[in-house]
């Protein structure tokens, strides 16, 4: 069983490791670079193989939360506007109403601030790969550890 935390990558290794991590920048497209740095890398390092399925797992999850944000945003929104028809116009708006109104926008402002966090937390994990430091997802890492790990090594934790 070899420790991701004990390699010591050369210069190149850490470079490919910073670019499938850089690669967050460009949400959606972006997670091709580290499939592709991950399929010509996992028999030459086993350090850039690490980084580079770690960043595909977290680019992945970045367009899951992307999808799962935009899907309760058009609801909201829809909800909203197919709520008009059934509200009463010959009294003023309530503010129950309002709040209604305000709902669609705090959903599309946290989508916003969620993806600004997710480009930050992978420009954090690009500078400490680029610098050779062991790096890991918060809950990817682990997971993501355990499936690199040989079968007979995996069965030997488990025992």
């Amino acid at each position: 069983m070899t420790n991701i935390d004990a390699l010591t990558p050369n210069q190149d290794e850490r470079v490919m490791a910073a670019l499938s991590h850089v690669s967050a920048l460009l949400p959606m497209i972006g997670v091709i670079a580290p499939i592709v740095i991950w399929a010509t890398q996992k028999e030459k390092s086993q350090y850039v193989a690490f980084q580079s399925l770690q960043a595909v797992a977290y680019q992945l999850s970045m367009i899951a939360a992307w999808f799962i944000g935009m899907g309760c945003y058009m609801l909201s929104f829809f909800g909203t506007f197919f709520a008009l028809p059934f509200s009463d116009a010959s009294q003023s708006a309530s503010p129950l109403f309002a709040i209604g109104f305000i709902i669609p926008f705090l959903v599309f402002g946290a989508i916003f601030i969620g993806g600004f966090f997710f480009v930050i937390y992978g420009v954090v994990g690009t500078v400490m790969a680029f610098q050779g430091k062991p790096f890991r997802y918060a809950i990817i890492g682990k997971r993501i550890e355990r499936f690199m790990q040989p079968k007979q090594d995996q069965d030997m934790v488990a025992n």
